[in-house]
C-alpha cells in the first residue's frame, strides 16, 4: 500500500536519491520542501506549513492539495511528519532537512529518537539505536555514533569496539568503522543513541 510508508521533504536542497525514495510512498512536502520536489519533476500528495516560503508558481499549481497549519509550536517539518503518520504510514524518511538554520537542523535530529523515522541526506543515514541494531557493508565504511546527552554502548564488529562504555555527546563515538567481517552490532543498554550511517569507505589512519 502506497500509505505504509511516507516521504517528508524539507526546504533544502536534494539530491537524485529523492526520485527513488518517493516510490510507492506518501509525499508530503514541508511548505517550499513542494518547490525542491517539482524540480525532479515530483509531485507531492500533500504540502502542510505556514505557507511563508512556497513559490506562488507551487501554490496554484497544488492549491488542491496544500493545508495551512500556523502552529508556531511546530516546524513545518514537524507538522509534516505528523500529518503523514495521520494519514497512516507506518515509517517515515525525512529529507531535505540538513543545513541552513542549525536550530532546525537540530530540531530534525530530535525528530530521528522516533524509531519510526530516518533522516537521509547525500551521504548519510539518521535514525536512533533502540536495543541493538545491525549494519552491513564494505570494510572500513564510516559510521558514528552520537549520545545525547549520553548513552550506555556496546559495539562489535567495527574497527574499534565498546564494551558497556558511557559516551557522552561530543567526539568519542565520531568516525568509526565497518570491520573486516562486514557486520557491526550495536546495543544502547541505556540513554539516547543516534546511529550516523555513512554509505561510503573512509580509513582513518
Amino acid at each position: 500500500m502506497k500509505t505504509e510508508k511516507g516521504l517528508v521533504v524539507g526546504n533544502r536542497p536534494l539530491s537524485s536519491k529523492v526520485i527513488e525514495l518517493a516510490k510507492n510512498s506518501l509525499v508530503v512536502a514541508a511548505d517550499a520542501g513542494a518547490d525542491r520536489l517539482l524540480k525532479f519533476n515530483i509531485v507531492p500528495d500533500w504540502i502542510i506549513g505556514d505557507l511563508d516560503s512556497i513559490s506562488e508558481k507551487a501554490i496554484t499549481k497544488l492549491e488542491d492539495w496544500t493545508i495551512t497549519n500556523k502552529d508556531i509550536q511546530k516546524t513545518d517539518l514537524e507538522k509534516a511528519v505528523d500529518y503523514a503518520f495521520e494519514k497512516g504510514v507506518k515509517e517515515i524518511v525525512i529529507v531535505g532537512w540538513e543545513g541552513g538554520r542549525i536550530d532546525h537542523t537540530l530540531a530534525a535530529l530530535g525528530m530521528a529518537f522516533n524509531p519510526r523515522i530516518k533522516l537521509i541526506d547525500d551521504k548519510f543515514t539518521v535514525y536512533c539505536v533502540d536495543g541493538e541494531k545491525r549494519i552491513k557493508g564494505k570494510e572500513n565504511t564510516l559510521f558514528s555514533l552520537i549520545a545525547m546527552p549520553e548513552a550506555r554502548v556496546s559495539v562489535n564488529g567495527a574497527r574499534w569496539n565498546l564494551q558497556h562504555e558511557k559516551l557522552r555527546i561530543g567526539g568519542r563515538g565520531i568516525h568509526n568503522e565497518i570491520g573486516p567481517s562486514g557486520e557491526v552490532t550495536i546495543e544502547c543498554h541505556s540513554g539516547n543513541l543516534l546511529l550516523i550511517e555513512g554509505d561510503f569507505v573512509l580509513p582513518h589512519d
